[in-house]
């Protein structure tokens, strides 16, 4: 039992941001491992006890306590609970005569222990740290739409040609531009603005949608700097993080444009 309890103090104090040292893994897993092992125990060891010779019965504790420890990880997998020295407690209360023989008290045992070391490690843990990340479970991924994205982005590599005559135009060509002279001269530059509206507008959108993800996620809002996103429990793959990027650039070209007209 004291190896369970130095198993577990390894993940508490040494590994903090692991989810197999969060509260529901170590005080869940824990439970898991000694339920389990308690039954074990008591299907394979109780049930028979007129063994033919000492060995047999060490060979039935070694089968139950691999059975135990298989079957506590299968458990613990399927309630997504997996704390590693869960399934050592599971192991201990086959092998262990003492165990065996406490039975079912071994449960609560186990379950008071591990609330303990949880306590213990919420009051060391968060002097210059912070412990637990979560109790029960994390803050869900965002998870983007490349294609929705991409969609609220217009392609302007097209026009070009446009935006550079319209960041050329004097102070009269503006005037003319403001006086609505519908001159040929000058459509190239009214689409440019045209283009620098619906860049404006898209991008907009585009954080509309972010924004949308972020609440229905309880993710913390995102930051935008110059050059990147950056979010807190946000995975993004190549793909996304290379859209955000052109939506970041499209973002900076059209503030840099509203703020030159």
């Amino acid at each position: 039992m004291p190896g369970v309890i130095g198993a577990g103090a390894v993940l508490l104090y040494g590994v903090v941001d692991s989810p197999l040292a969060q509260p529901r893994n170590v005080i869940c897993g824990q439970l898991v491992g000694s339920v389990v092992g308690v039954i074990i125990a008591q299907l394979f060891l109780t049930v028979e006890q007129n063994w033919a010779f000492i060995g047999q019965k060490q060979v039935v504790e070694w089968v139950g306590g691999a059975t135990a420890m298989a079957l506590a990880l299968t458990v613990m997998q399927l309630t997504k609970t997996v704390h590693p020295p869960g399934g050592a407690t599971a192991l201990i209360a086959v092998i262990t005569p003492t165990i065996v023989d406490i039975s079912w008290f071994y449960i609560a045992i186990v379950l008071v222990s591990s609330i303990t070391q949880v306590v213990i490690a919420c009051l060391i843990n968060n002097i210059e740290r912070k412990y637990p990340l979560y109790w029960w479970s994390p803050y869900e991924a965002i998870k983007l739409d490349p294609a929705t994205l991409v969609t609220l982005m217009p392609n302007t590599d097209d026009n070009q040609k446009e935006e550079v005559v319209a960041n050329d135009l004097t102070a009269a060509e503006e005037g003319i531009l403001n006086n609505k002279v519908d001159l040929p001269a000058f459509k190239s530059s009214a689409i440019s603005s045209s283009i620098t509206l619906q860049t404006t507008g898209a991008v907009d959108g585009a954080l509309s949608v972010l924004q949308k993800h972020v609440e229905s996620s309880r993710t913390p809002y995102l930051v935008i700097s110059q050059s990147l996103i950056v979010t807190a429990d946000i995975e993004l793959d190549e793909k996304e993080r290379d859209v955000l990027q052109g939506l970041v650039q499209k973002l900076n070209a059209a503030t840099h444009n509203m703020e030159k007209y």
